[in-house]
């Protein structure tokens, strides 16, 4: 499990509802171009605008659309542990390669409490588990000294998406002393050196994901020149999407953006959202001149 894993969007049809098609279309065009894996339900597929259903309904899907061809990595963002449990027992009964337990966000939430949550998450699933460890865009995340309790006390709890500036993900590497197989994110802004510091590999939303597949697969080659030449030539949309570091900015015009490449049609929001203004079109449009289409 390793390599480039892109997250995928919720993809809705001009009544709001999800759009059966388009998920289906955007999973084929990651496949398509390259991607090592798939991953859903992160805050790129603005999950906190989801049902339970919906969520249950977007997992089978993907792992049916899938269909054994790429590893799936499933995020668990349940508040409550019922409904978690729930959530990640299907995930596995389907066939999900590993989860990823997002923290409940509740502030004052103390670190006992989120051990209890995280431990009860992992002794209900068999299959590779970890948190989602994201200081940057999210309130609440585990110490290094939780993520090893939790560890030693379940073996298979040995994932993570630890998402944040390179030095970030090196500590975490350092003290947790290599037990965890960490995925980087932030849309992929230090990718190269993301796998030179040995993380397992990265979770970016699929804007330009078979790029960025392609640099990792260079980077394993030993082919550095080449993936960085490649990577620059991506920067900027890298760092265009991240610059807001909402998953409504990615909502807004990331989707879109990859929706034109991979031949999705209209793009419909689901509400309340952000309004996205023309310049951001333009200033995507400009940036992708002379990628491919999926």
């Amino acid at each position: 499990m390793r390599g480039v894993w892109p997250i995928l969007y919720a993809f809705f049809d001009a009544e709001e509802r999800l759009d059966r098609a388009a998920m289906k279309a955007q999973v084929e065009a990651c496949i398509r171009g390259g991607a090592h894996g798939i991953a859903l339900l992160g805050l790129v597929t603005e999950f906190h605008k989801l049902t339970l259903v919906e969520r249950r309904m977007l997992i089978d899907w993907v792992l049916e659309d899938v269909a054994g061809r790429l590893p799936v990595a499933v995020t668990v963002n349940e508040a409550g542990v019922a409904a978690a449990r729930e959530v990640a027992r299907a995930a596995e009964a389907g066939g999900a390669a590993w989860l990823i337990l997002q923290p409940p966000q509740i502030a004052g939430m103390n670190e006992a409490a989120l051990l209890r949550f995280m431990g009860a998450l992992a002794e209900a699933v068999s299959i590779p588990c970890g948190p989602q460890n994201n200081p940057s865009m999210m309130d609440v995340a585990l110490s290094t000294g939780a993520l090893r309790t939790l560890n030693r006390a379940h073996p298979h709890f040995r994932m993570m998406k630890g998402e944040g500036p390179i030095l970030y993900v090196q500590r975490l590497i350092e003290e947790t002393e290599g037990a965890f197989a960490i995925f980087n994110g932030l849309a992929g802004l230090e990718l190269t050196d993301t796998h030179r510091i040995g993380c397992a590999g990265m979770i970016p939303a699929p804007d330009v994901a078979d790029v960025q597949a392609r640099i990792w697969t260079l980077m394993d080659e030993g082919r550095e020149e080449e993936a960085e030449a490649l990577h620059r030539s991506i920067l900027p949309i890298a760092t265009f999407m991240m610059m807001p570091r909402t998953a409504e900015h990615f909502a807004a015009y990331g989707k879109p953006f990859f929706a034109k490449r991979a031949g999705i049609g209209a793009v419909h929001p689901r509400r309340p959202c952000v309004e996205p203004h023309p310049l951001g079109a333009r200033i995507l449009e400009r940036l992708g001149r002379g990628l491919p289409a999926l």
